[in-house]
This record gives C-alpha cells, sequence and structure tokens, in this order.
C-alpha cells in the first residue's frame, strides 16, 4: 500500500501521542473555604476554649481569627481573654484599642467598657526605665521584659515586684519595688563594671541593724551594694548594742561576705557598782528602821514620877 508522503508525515508527528496512555481526570480538591468563614470558625473555636477555662488557648484562637477578618470585635474578646490570663498591661492595650476603632454600634454592645478599662488601668502601673548600657537585659519577676536602651514606658501588672537588669562584664543591678496601681515610677539604673568594682555585702544577726560604709549611711542588714575595689570601714550600729567596727578588702569583680555580730549593752541595775551601791542604801534603810521601832531604856525627866519611857510620843 502506498502512502502518499504527506500522509506519512502526518502520520510520524501523531505517533508519540497516540502511543502514550490517556490519564484519566482526577476530581478537583474541594475549595478551601474563604477566610471570613475561617475568621468564623476560629472565632468559635476561641468562645470554646473561653467556656471551658482555657483562656490561653482562646488568646491563640482570636488572635489567629483576627488576622484573616480584622474584626474589632476580636479585640475585645482578646483583652477579656488577657485578663483572665491575669496579663493585665496587654489586656489594656486590647480594650484601650477597642475603644478606639470599634465602630459606635459596637461599642454600645458594652455598656460597660469604660469601667472595664478603668478597673485594669487600677491594676497597672508604668515603669519608666532609664539604662544606658546597650543590650542589657531587663526582667521583672524573673520574666524578660526588654532590653536596654528602654525607649518608652513599660506597662506592668502592680505590685511588689524585684527589678533586675543583667549585662556581660556588669555586677547585677537589684532593686526591689512597690509598684502601685494606677501609677508611674522612674528606675535609674547603674550597671557597675566589674572590671573596677566588686559586691560589698554586710550581715549581721541583729535584725536591723544600720549599716555605715565608709561613715555613709548605706542601709540595714541583710546589705548588699556595689563598691570600688580597695578597702572600706564598715559600722554597725542599733540601740541597745555597742557600736560594731570593722573593715573589708573588696578585689575588684570579687563579691565579698562580712558577717559582723554585736555586743548587746549591759543595762545599769546589771553592773557591779550599781548593785553595791543600792546595798549601801539599803543596809543605812534597816539600821533606821531598826533605829526607831527598839525601845530604849528609860531615861531620867523632870516630870514626875521622874521616869518617862521612850517611845511614847510619835511625831
Amino acid at each position: 500500500m502506498r502512502i502518499e508522503a504527506g500522509a506519512l508525515a502526518l502520520l510520524l508527528t501523531l505517533a508519540p501521542m497516540l502511543a502514550t496512555p490517556i490519564a484519566r481526570a482526577q476530581p478537583s480538591p474541594p475549595a478551601a473555604p474563604d477566610a471570613a468563614e475561617r475568621a468564623k470558625a476560629l472565632k468559635a473555636s476561641g468562645d470554646a476554649a473561653m467556656d471551658s477555662g482555657r483562656p490561653a488557648d482562646a488568646v491563640i484562637a482570636y488572635s489567629s481569627a483576627y488576622e484573616l477578618s480584622a474584626d474589632p470585635a476580636l479585640l475585645y474578646n482578646r483583652g477579656r481573654a488577657l485578663q483572665a490570663l491575669t496579663e493585665y498591661p496587654r489586656a489594656l492595650d486590647e480594650l484601650e484599642r477597642f475603644e478606639r476603632e470599634a465602630p459606635a454600634e459596637l461599642k454600645a454592645k458594652v455598656p460597660k467598657l469604660a469601667e472595664l478599662i478603668a478597673e485594669l488601668r487600677s491594676k497597672v502601673t508604668t515603669v519608666t526605665i532609664d539604662c544606658r548600657i546597650a543590650g542589657a537585659r531587663v526582667l521583672l519577676r524573673d520574666r524578660a521584659l526588654t532590653t536596654c536602651p528602654v525607649a518608652a514606658p513599660l506597662r506592668v501588672n502592680a505590685g511588689p515586684a524585684t527589678l533586675e537588669v543583667t549585662a556581660e562584664g556588669h555586677f547585677p543591678f537589684r532593686r526591689e519595688l512597690t509598684l502601685a496601681g494606677g501609677g508611674a515610677q522612674s528606675v535609674v539604673v547603674q550597671l557597675v563594671s566589674k572590671t573596677t568594682s566588686g559586691i560589698l555585702v554586710v550581715q549581721s544577726p541583729v535584725v536591723g541593724t544600720r549599716v555605715l560604709v565608709d561613715a555613709s549611711t548605706a542601709g540595714v542588714v541583710p546589705l548588699e551594694l556595689t563598691v570600688p575595689a580597695g578597702t572600706h570601714a564598715i559600722t554597725l550600729s542599733k540601740d541597745g548594742y555597742h557600736d560594731a567596727k570593722t573593715s573589708a578588702v573588696v578585689a575588684a569583680g570579687e563579691r565579698k561576705v562580712v558577717s559582723v555580730p554585736l555586743e548587746r549593752e549591759t543595762p545599769i541595775y546589771a553592773r557591779w557598782w550599781f548593785w553595791t551601791g543600792v546595798g549601801v542604801v539599803v543596809a543605812g534603810g534597816v539600821a533606821t528602821v531598826i533605829a526607831l521601832n527598839t525601845e530604849k531604856d528609860p531615861t531620867p525627866g523632870t516630870i514626875s514620877p521622874g521616869i518617862v519611857p521612850a517611845g511614847a510620843f510619835r511625831f
């Protein structure tokens, strides 16, 4: 059979296609729900977490939902979840943002929003930290907050707290703070280099003993302070005790602990000369009493019958 040249060329072109099996059509994957539906599902998950007492999970769900929808109602929900976690500063930030950004009709659904924000503000203190050592870590209640320099004031939970600032090559800075709710406090942080200074710790078994270091009032025991390397004079004093004086040599980078006992003063009634004097007075008083109450021998007189018994009269 003769095949024309044109037909042969066409067959050669189609041959590879005819040899390849035809793939079966695969079903299309289901379409992913849109962002609004996913945000709605995440919000429902957050609501369920709050209802079951899992505010930490609720915060995560509400945050993911907000990224998808930017619904300001989620700011309120996230704020309440953070409040349940006692994360009062973050809760306050969320509710203040809700107050700024939510439309009036949405805020009308929270009639006590102002009271809620006021309550949170009463549990928060604003702290300004002045620290010049770049990169120093700032911790409050053993929780890392930020690094120095601290550009803006920090909102933290009110109440007693230990502030600590640490930096490589420097002695840690520690300060016990009492943070008043609704107030503000400023702290100047001075980090001392270990190459030129040391730490002097003064202790005493007598609670409340006052301490002077190099003739300057330093505080009460137990006392810990940073001092320049070298020798330092230490004086301890407390009412009812003799002053105690000593000195300590603190090397650069050293933490030197000095424990100083105090000797109680001897009260006046416990001193030997006090009791000697009292003994003489008491002895004299006894002799006087005896003399007054001992009947004497009759003495001659001018009244008849010529004798008057001693001690017959009392004045």
